[in-house]
C-alpha cells in the first residue's frame, strides 16, 4: 500500500513528470497533489520507493509482484497449443531449512501465586489455603459436592470460600480458568466471584482431577489420597511464583497441513490425540497453545504429513542418542542385540536393566515420551544393528497415544518383514518393562543382524525431514538385505503409498490434481497427461474424494529402490482432442466425450450446430454463437 506518496521524476520516485499537480473538480475546487494531506506516509509501506518495478521492501511481496512473477516464470513455457491448466508450483521440498515454521523461542510465563484449591472436604481444603496463604500465596476455595460447614463461613477474609456440585478447570501453568456447575446451572467462575477468575496454579484434592484432559499440565497439582503427594505438593507450591521460561516444543509448518481442505474427510488427528487439548481447530485451520503444550509428541506422531515437527528434543537428539547407545555395544562385539524402548524408567533387577543399561544382549533406552517412538526411529534401531526392538508402553499413557505408537510399529513391522520375510523384529509390548516378564535375547543371526559388524555405523540425524529419512533408511535396509524388490506392502491407512486411475473413466478433468495438498500430481504442459510423484504422496485421499468419475484409488506401500523414487510416473495421457473450426488443441478427448453424453438431450444443444459448438475452442466457440440464428432472436 503507498497511498499518498508524492509522484515526482526522482530516481526514488520514478518517472512521473507528466502527471498534474492540481486538478480542478466540477465543483470548482481545486486539488493540490502536492499538499501535505495528499504525501502523508502511512504504516502500510511495503516498498522500497521504486514504483515502477515494485521492489519488495523487507521480504513483503505485494500482489503486483506475485503476478509479475507469475508472468515471467510463464514466458518460457508459453506455447498457443497448450492444453489444461498451468502446471501448480511444485511445493518445496520437505527437508528445505526455509520451510515457514513457527518460531521456537522460548516462552515467558509470570505467575503471580494465584491458586485454586478444589477439594470435597472444607476442612482440608481452608487448612492448605492457611498454609498457602503465609507463603504469599492468594488462594480460592472450590468446595464440591456437599454443602459448606457454618463455622468455615466466617473468619475467611483474605481466602474466597464458594461451593459447587462439579467444576471443569482448564488452560495452563499461569492461566487457568474454570467452569462451575451450582443449582443445575453451569458458568464461568468469573461470574460467581467479583475478580477475573484466572489462576496460575491449582491444587486438586479431589478423588478425580477435574482438569478437561488427559493429562495433567505444569502447575496443576492432584496428589490423590497420598499423604505424602500432598506434603510434596504443598512444598513446591509456594516455589511456583515468579517469572519463568518455558520451551516451544513442536514447530506448525501450515503449508503442509491437510486440515481444513476437506468437508467430508477432513484429518483432525492432532486435534484428537493431544492430551492436554493444547492443539485446537480454529477457523479450518490448526492453533497449537504452546502454553499449554507439555511436548509430550502425540501430534507430530499422529500427522500423516509432517506439517508438525519436534523440537525439543529433536529429531537428530534422539537419534544420536540412540545411535550411542547401540555403538557401544557392537564395539565390544556383542550380537545379536535386543533393544527395548521404553518411557517408563526401569528398576535394575530382576533380570531387567537399568536406564540406557543392558544385561544378556538387551538394551534399554529410555524416551521421555512414548509418542517419540515413530517409523523412522524403528528403522534406525534395525540399520544401526540391533536384532530385536521391542516398544515397552506404559499403560499409564493416554489410549489415543499408546495406539498411534502401535501402529507406527505396525508399520515398521511391515516394511522389515516386507525385507526380511521370518521373525518379528519389531514388536509391540503393553506394559512397562518392570510388568513384562522379558526372557534374554536368543536371535538367529540374520542379514540385518550382519548389520552388528559394521562399527562405522550410518548416520541419518541430519535429515530433518521425517518422510525423507524414512525412504533413505528404507533404501539403506534394502541395498543391505540383498532382497529384489522395488517396494514393500504396508497397512491400509499409511501416509506412504501410489494411486492408480482407471483409464477408461478418467477424463483428465485434473480436479485431482487441484486438489493434492503435497503436489504429487500434476498435469502435463502441453497435452493431456497426468504425472505422479510417489515419494511426495502422503495417501490424504484427497484425490480420491475429489474425482468425480471415482477413478482413483490408493494403494499403500513403501518404495524401496534408488532410482524409483526419482522422477514422474505417468498415470494417464491421451493425444489432445482438436478444435474442428480451427484445428488447436484445447482439451482431452474424454472430456469432450463425457460433456457431449452429459449434455445430450438438454433444451440448449438441441440441434447439431449446437452440439458442434462443443467441439469448438474457446475462441471458436464465442464467435459461432455470437454470429449464430439463437442469437439474431435474443437480439432482434
Amino acid at each position: 500500500m503507498n497511498q499518498g506518496k508524492t509522484f515526482d521524476s526522482d530516481p526514488a520516485g520514478g518517472d512521473c513528470a507528466d502527471m498534474p499537480v492540481a486538478r480542478e473538480k466540477p465543483d470548482g475546487v481545486t486539488i493540490n497533489f502536492q499538499s501535505a494531506e495528499f504525501n502523508r506516509i502511512d504504516d502500510l509501506n511495503d516498498c522500497s520507493g521504486n514504483y515502477r518495478s515494485f521492489e519488495s521492501l523487507d521480504g513483503v511481496v505485494t500482489a503486483h509482484e506475485c503476478h509479475q512473477r507469475e508472468i515471467s516464470s510463464r514466458k518460457d513455457n508459453l506455447d498457443p497449443s497448450r492444453v489444461g491448466p498451468a502446471r501448480p508450483r511444485r511445493n518445496k521440498p520437505e527437508n528445505d531449512e526455509s520451510d515457514p515454521m513457527e518460531t521456537t523461542a522460548p516462552l515467558t510465563v509470570i505467575s503471580e501465586g494465584r491458586t485454586l484449591i478444589i477439594d470435597t472436604d472444607a476442612e482440608r481444603a481452608r487448612a492448605c489455603g492457611k498454609t498457602l496463604l503465609e507463603h504469599r500465596l492468594s488462594c480460592t476455595l472450590l468446595v464440591t459436592g456437599s454443602t459448606l460447614p457454618a463455622p468455615l463461613l466466617s473468619g475467611l477474609s483474605r481466602i474466597k470460600l464458594l461451593h459447587a456440585d462439579r467444576v471443569s478447570v482448564t488452560g495452563a501453568f499461569g492461566g487457568f480458568s474454570a467452569k462451575v456447575t451450582g443449582d443445575g446451572i453451569e458458568k464461568p467462575l468469573t461470574e460467581w466471584i467479583d475478580d477475573a477468575a484466572v489462576f496460575d496454579l491449582v491444587l486438586d484434592l479431589q478423588a478425580v482431577p477435574s482438569f478437561a484432559g488427559g493429562r495433567l499440565p505444569i502447575g496443576y497439582y492432584a496428589p490423590g489420597p497420598s499423604p505424602a503427594a500432598l506434603d510434596e505438593a504443598m512444598a513446591e507450591l509456594p516455589e511456583m511464583r515468579g517469572q519463568f521460561q518455558k520451551p516451544q516444543f513442536v514447530v506448525l509448518n501450515r503449508s503442509r497441513c491437510f486440515h481444513g481442505r476437506s468437508r467430508t474427510q477432513d484429518c483432525h488427528r492432532c486435534v484428537e490425540i493431544c492430551p492436554l487439548n493444547a492443539v485446537r481447530s480454529v477457523d479450518r485451520g490448526i492453533l497449537i497453545n504452546h502454553y499449554v503444550c507439555q511436548g509430550c509428541g502425540g501430534c507430530a506422531l499422529a500427522c500423516p504429513a509432517n506439517a508438525i515437527r519436534l523440537v525439543q528434543p529433536s529429531q537428530d537428539q534422539v537419534l544420536i542418542a540412540l545411535r550411542s547407545s547401540l555403538a557401544g555395544k557392537l564395539a565390544d562385539g556383542v550380537s545379536p542385540i535386543s533393544l527395548m524402548i521404553s518411557d517408563s524408567e526401569p528398576t535394575p533387577g530382576n533380570g531387567h536393566p537399568g536406564r540406557n543399561g543392558d544385561l544378556s544382549g538387551r538394551i534399554c533406552f529410555k524416551v521421555e515420551q512414548i509418542a517419540y517412538v515413530r517409523l523412522e526411529m524403528l528403522l534406525a534401531a534395525i540399520a544401526y544393528g540391533a536384532t530385536e526392538v521391542l516398544v515397552a508402553c506404559d499403560p499409564r499413557n493416554p489410549s489415543v497415544i499408546r495406539e498411534a505408537v502401535e501402529w507406527q510399529v505396525k508399520m515398521a513391522r511391515a516394511v522389515v518383514q516386507g525385507l526380511d520375510p521370518g521373525e518379528e523384529r519389531i514388536r509391540f509390548l503393553a506394559g512397562s518393562p518392570e510388568d513384562l516378564e522379558l526372557t534374554e535375547a536368543v536371535l538367529p543371526r540374520t542379514r540385518f543382524g550382519e548389520l552388528g559388524n559394521d562399527t562405522a555405523l550410518p548416520t541419518f540425524s541430519s535429515c530433518r525431514d521425517a518422510r525423507t529419512l524414512v525412504h533413505l533408511l528404507a533404501r539403506y535396509l534394502h541395498d543391505r538385505s540383498g532382497v529384489q524388490k522395488p517396494w514393500v506392502p504396508l497397512p491400509a491407512g499409511s501416509p506412504f503409498g501410489t494411486v492408480t486411475v482407471n483409464s477408461d473413466a478418467c477424463t483428465l478433468c485434473m480436479a485431482c490434481v487441484a486438489a493434492c495438498p503435497s503436489g504429487a500430481l500434476s498435469p502435463g504442459d502441453k497435452a493431456p497427461r497426468l504425472a505422479f510423484r510417489e515419494p511426495e504422496c502422503h495417501q490424504c485421499g484427497l484425490c480420491q474424494e475429489t474425482c468425480p468419475e471415482d477413478a482413483i484409488r490408493r494403494v499403500p506401500r513403501l518404495l524401496l529402490g534408488r532410482v524409483t523414487t526419482e522422477g514422474e510416473t505417468v498415470l494417464r495421457e491421451a493425444e489432445p482432442f482438436r478444435c474442428v473450426e480451427c484445428g488447436v488443441p484445447f482439451a482431452p478427448p474424454a472430456m469432450i466425450d463425457r460433456i457431449k453424453a452429459k449434455l445430450a438431450g438438454h433444451w440448449m444443444y438441441a440441434n447439431e450446430r449446437q452440439l458442434r459448438r462443443l467441439q469448438m475452442c474457446g475462441t471458436c466457440r464465442t464467435r459461432d454463437a455470437l454470429t449464430s440464428r439463437e442469437m439474431e432472436l435474443w437480439n432482434p
